[in-house]
């Protein structure tokens, strides 16, 4: 079962209350990170107003590629939505790499004196925030890619959010101990975990903005509903396998379909036939778009 299209203004109203929990989260992990002198929080917070700008042009995104195709654009801007979500992608890779660098400084100098008290309060609020959202926004972003990257987003301040709660209890227990010694280092070895844990999410962006810029193939769960559709109704019709090509840029999904006809077969089996195709893959949650192209036998290569 698919998850049905999801209409820009819908879009917007998800990643507009996204935008605002991110900012009242961000807003307070900067402060509270200065006050605690605390390297992790003020990662957490840094990341989250990074994702408000970045939140901020998936809404842009969405209203763009909803605009349609145009004089000066024919076939519409639907790239522009991958683009953003590379550059999403490579904005959090950045913040990450940046903060692992800093992390490995302060352990060379000693570490960082942060209070566990007000640390563990933060984590814990933040972190049950970020996972209610996360909860929200999953139910809400039915086949759009836009909220998709959204949830990734999320998912990413929640888990983030769980380790820091770990790691400051752990900073709580060492503190007054006779590894009291080691509570300076805590702080910047959870920064390290964490980039490290989520170099991946990014990454993953990145080279699905490349792969769809460079008309790719789209991944195995966009191409598999389209090819047992195409099936079905190529064993319906009891015709031979076609040759599909697809590529996918943002909401958009590209079909081609090559196929041979019967030499028995009239103009009207071919319409019905193409017909039945288009009415299967309009069930997809994309805008597809379909080239048809039907044969005589043997008239395919390979």
């Amino acid at each position: 079962m698919h998850d049905a299209p999801v209409t820009a203004a819908f879009e917007a109203r998800v990643l507009w209350r996204s935008i605002l929990v991110t900012a009242v989260l961000g807003a307070i992990g900067i402060v509270w990170g200065i006050a605690s002198g605390s390297q992790m929080i003020l990662l957490d917070g840094v990341y989250a107003i990074i994702g408000i700008i970045v939140s901020w042009l998936l809404l842009r995104a969405s209203a763009i590629a909803a605009e349609g195709p145009t004089t000066r654009f024919p076939y519409g801007r639907q790239a522009v939505t991958p683009m953003v979500i590379g550059l999403q992608g490579f904005v959090l890779l950045a913040t990450l790499l940046y903060a692992l660098v800093e992390a490995v400084f302060t352990i060379r100098d000693g570490g960082s004196d942060v209070s566990p008290g007000p640390a563990i309060a933060y984590a814990v609020a933040t972190s049950t925030a970020s996972l209610v959202f996360w909860a929200w926004i999953r139910r809400q972003r039915g086949g759009s890619d836009l909220l998709a990257a959204e949830t990734i987003g999320w998912r990413v301040a929640a888990f983030r959010g769980l380790g820091m709660s770990l790691g400051f209890l752990v900073l709580w227990a060492l503190t007054g101990s006779k590894w009291d010694a080691a509570a300076a280092y805590v702080d910047p070895v959870m920064v390290i975990i964490t980039c490290a844990a989520f170099l991946t999410a990014p990454v993953r962006m990145v080279r699905s903005t490349v792969t769809e810029l460079l008309e790719g193939a789209p991944d195995a769960s966009v191409q598999e509903p389209v090819l047992r559709h195409i099936r079905d109704v190529f064993h319906e019709f009891d015709l031979t396998e076609p040759v599909v090509r697809m590529t996918k840029v943002g909401q958009r999904l590209y079909v081609e379909i090559d196929a041979e006809v019967r030499p028995d077969a009239t103009v009207a089996d071919e319409h019905r036939v193409r017909t039945t195709v288009r009415e299967r893959l309009r069930a997809l949650p994309y805008d597809v778009w379909l080239n048809f192209e039907l044969v005589p036998p043997g008239a395919i290569d390979g």
